[in-house]
């Protein structure tokens, strides 16, 4: 079997690429095991230093590693060069802070290495939903197998030289070229201890229940959506600032994104006029180009699936305001787009688009909105927009999610996902154990 990556921004091959065959695969598994008993004996100060001398090299290659992010995956060139400085600036954080995080050796309560663990990341962010969790997992001792998405073999080989020029231990480190089938295989081999992984909830749910079976731990990353909530008083330029950002940045190609706006009708001919006229200007550009404001999506299904999901929604009745056709340029592009009208019996409504594609819910008062989200379930958040603070707080309190914002602006670049103050937790894949000594 061969991995194919496309440049999405043409459509053109960038190059074919082999997969694993068994016996390396088996020989990865080897020197991983190996390495992980070496690499659980070392120093916190030997573990800083690795992930210094990482973050150094991210640093000093940033603008090589994010063209080869752009040219694989398709985002913008400048939302590349902040993904690897986001990578940089983990490992450095847990070079300086991981050791406090853990209990010293000859503590009677110790955080023990599990061994070596198998990140799966998600191609939406093909650098920094693995090192977010790489950097923790190195410094708690274990030793770690990637395998990042297929549409991805080009990151995965510079991953593989950065690992390299930074000295990293033979073994440590490995960036696997495998199909699902081996995956699965992997996650049920003793060697491999742990599984993180970051994506969608289906496949979450699959690979939970093949690593439940070996009792493996197990750290997820879900995909969910965050509806957004923007009351009569709102902040009209605030909440569509916010707009731009959660729904159209990264190619709105998040895994934790902004999903339908419930809009109250004060507000809602206003807020769709404002964000038409801000969205005119967010044309498609080549990636490559700093000014450029909207980028082409992954891969061709994507594009399809949400032209799909947007035509589907217009024919039953939501009404088109920007975007929705399909250009006829080289490469996987997709306008800005914005849909008004849309109800909560649509399928839009519960999903989260995975493209450039607002969709407007016109809701009678709070007490609706409430309503409707308390329907979609515990999984997900909400970002409410109102000069009311006590309202905004009363309609948090009331809503299922575990995650509620109230006038809270999109500043961080990416998804928190599983993480203690915005980092992963370093004790994910750890085993806590205790020593009691009678005298």
């Amino acid at each position: 079997m061969t991995f194919i990556s496309f440049n999405p921004a043409t459509g053109q091959q960038n190059g074919v690429f082999e997969t694993l065959s068994a016996s390396r695969l088996e020989g990865c598994l080897q020197q991983s095991g190996e390495a992980a008993e070496r690499w659980r004996q070392s120093s916190f100060a030997e573990r800083a230093a690795l992930l210094n001398r990482l973050a150094a090299l991210l640093s000093a290659n940033r603008e090589r590693l994010a063209l080869c992010v752009t040219r694989e995956m398709g985002k913008l060139l400048s939302e590349s060069l902040a993904e690897v400085d986001c990578c940089a600036r983990e490992c450095a954080y847990f070079a300086a802070h991981g050791q406090a995080m853990l209990p010293l050796a000859r503590s009677l309560t110790t955080f023990e290495p599990l061994g070596t663990v198998l990140l799966l990341g998600s191609w939406r962010f093909p650098l920094w939903q693995l090192f977010r969790m790489l950097a923790p997992t190195l410094m708690a001792g274990n030793a770690v197998l990637l395998k990042l998405a297929e549409n991805l073999p080009l990151c995965a080989r510079e991953i593989e030289a950065l690992v390299r020029e930074a000295e990293v231990p033979e073994g440590l480190v490995a960036s696997l070229a495998v199909d699902k089938a081996r995956v699965a295989e992997l996650i049920r081999d003793p060697r491999v201890q742990a599984l993180g992984f970051s994506g969608n909830r289906a496949d979450g749910a699959r690979l939970s229940a093949l690593a439940a079976q070996q009792l493996k731990p197990v750290a997820l990353e879900l995909d969910q959506a965050e509806w957004q909530l923007v009351l009569d008083d709102a902040d009209l330029e605030l909440a569509v600032e916010a707009a731009l950002h959660l729904r159209f940045s990264n190619a709105g190609q998040h895994g934790v994104g902004a999903g339908s706006f419930m809009v109250t009708p004060a507000i809602a001919d206003d807020f769709v006029a404002l964000l038409a006229t801000r969205l005119a200007a967010c044309q498609p550009g080549h990636p490559e180009d700093l000014d450029s404001r909207l980028a082409p999506l992954a891969t061709r299904p994507l594009r399809e699936e949400l032209h799909r999901q947007l035509t589907a929604a217009v024919d039953e009745g939501a009404r088109l305001v920007a975007g929705g056709v399909l250009p006829e340029s080289d490469g996987w592009y997709y306008p800005a787009s914005l849909l008004d009208g849309v109800t909560p019996a649509m399928a839009l409504f519960r999903g989260l688009p995975s493209g450039p594609l607002a969709a407007v819910v016109r809701v009678r008062d709070a007490e609706q909105m409430g309503s409707l989200c308390r329907g979609l379930g515990a999984h997900g958040g909400a970002r409410i927009w109102t000069r009311d603070l006590v309202l905004g707080e009363q309609l948090a309190r009331r809503l299922p999610f575990g995650r509620c914002l109230v006038n809270q602006a999109p500043g961080r670049a990416y998804p928190p996902g599983a993480a203690v103050d915005g980092h992963f937790n370093i004790k994910a894949f750890c085993r806590m154990k205790s020593l009691l000594i009678s005298v």
